[in-house]
């Protein structure tokens, strides 16, 4: 084959090739002007299934958004940490059962009005604040051995710990345990 006929058999190539694909025109991407949604609001209007999607035109503008304003500046504490006391000793005797709770310091650091306790038949729970800063320490025994007597029951605050006085309720058994069931 010649230089001439082989570039008369490549035209004849892209002629056919032209023929079968129609030509496709390339727009940018924002030049779109619309999709099957948009084709069906545009040629039916308001008897279109999708007329509620359509865009309307408003013609006031969109409202300004509010501008927060500071109504007051303050600073926020943190509160205490809880640090739960698991260092303590018990001990029967008799009618009372005295619980003590060791805290190196206590008596000084600590005025008597810092030492809290709650006594109930079954419980008592002794929070000891002011001892280290920002921090209350908590011993809470649920589920004691024996039913005490609330009224009775009292705390004292020695040099290095805290001595919790149970009182008895009724029958005076030995408890084995100052927990039930431990």
């Amino acid at each position: 084959m010649t230089v001439n006929a082989v570039e008369a058999a490549e035209q004849e190539v892209e002629q056919i090739q032209a023929a079968a694909q129609p030509p496709v025109e390339q727009k940018p991407w924002g030049q779109y002007t619309t999709n099957a949604l948009q084709a069906s609001i545009a040629s039916k209007r308001e008897q279109s299934y999708y007329y509620a999607h359509a865009p309307r035109e408003t013609f006031e503008p969109p409202a300004p958004l509010p501008v927060p304003v500071v109504l007051e500046r303050s600073t926020a504490e943190a509160p205490p940490a809880i640090v739960t006391i698991f260092n303590y000793a018990w001990a029967d005797e008799g009618e009372l059962v005295k619980v003590y709770i060791p805290l190196e310091g206590v008596g000084a650091k600590c005025s008597d009005d810092d030492i809290k306790v709650a006594f109930e038949v079954r419980l008592f729970q002794v929070e000891v604040h002011g001892f280290k800063p920002r921090q209350i320490h908590r011993l809470l025994i649920q589920k004691l051995s024996g039913d005490i007597a609330p009224g009775d029951c009292q705390v004292k605050k020695l040099a290095n710990k805290v001595v919790v006085i149970l009182k008895k309720a009724g029958s005076h058994r030995k408890w084995y345990s100052l927990r039930h069931n431990v």
